[in-house]
This record gives structure tokens, sequence and C-alpha cells, in this order.
């Protein structure tokens, strides 16, 4: 099989020079869209919004600007939730309960 996918590359290669780029991103997007997994990023947008944004972010940053980018903008979006939970965590105050555990006030 990769001697096969190997000389389709040698051999075929140079009519793509002829090609508009235009018709080769689509082939290439049409290659990609059959790889996205919607069920997984609908599951996403149920459990957790930020999450989803962090995916959208990457999937676009990927497709629009590079892979470094786009994983950088999943990563910092990620950063910033953690930021945003961390900050806005709730206190909890603890008080004894039958002498021998706590329990929470709130």
């Amino acid at each position: 099989m990769s001697c096969v996918v190997l000389l389709t590359l040698e051999l075929i290669t140079p009519l793509f020079k002829y090609t508009p780029n235009a018709i080769l991103a689509s082939i290439i997007i049409t290659a990609v869209i059959g790889l996205i997994d919607f069920d997984s990023v609908f599951l996403i947008w149920k459990i957790d919004k930020f999450d989803f944004v962090a995916c959208v972010g990457a999937f676009f940053g990927v497709i629009f600007i590079s892979v470094e980018i786009g994983l950088l903008i999943a990563v910092s979006i990620s950063f910033a939730k953690i930021l945003l939970q961390v900050t806005r965590s709730q206190p909890f105050s603890l008080q004894i309960y039958i002498k021998s555990s706590f329990c929470d006030l709130i």
C-alpha cells in the first residue's frame, strides 16, 4: 500500500502544479469535514460552554492561521477559564457537627 502511495505521489504530484490553489484548498476542506466529530462538539456545548469556546477557537485558529496559533488560542482560553474559576471560588465555613464531623454552613 505504501509503495502505491509513493508511486502516486511521485508521478501525479507534478500535475498539481497547474491546479489552482483554491481547488486544492477545497479538496482539503472537504477531507477535513469528514474528520470532525459533530456529536462530540455538541456534547462539549451541553457540558461546558467555555470548553466549547476553546474548542471552536482552536478549530478556527488551526483552519485560518496555523496549528501552533490554534493550539495557543485553545490553551489561552482554557487558562482564562481556570483563572476565572479560581478567582470566583465560593468560600465555605465549616462547623462542628455531632462532635466528630464537619458540615457546611452555607
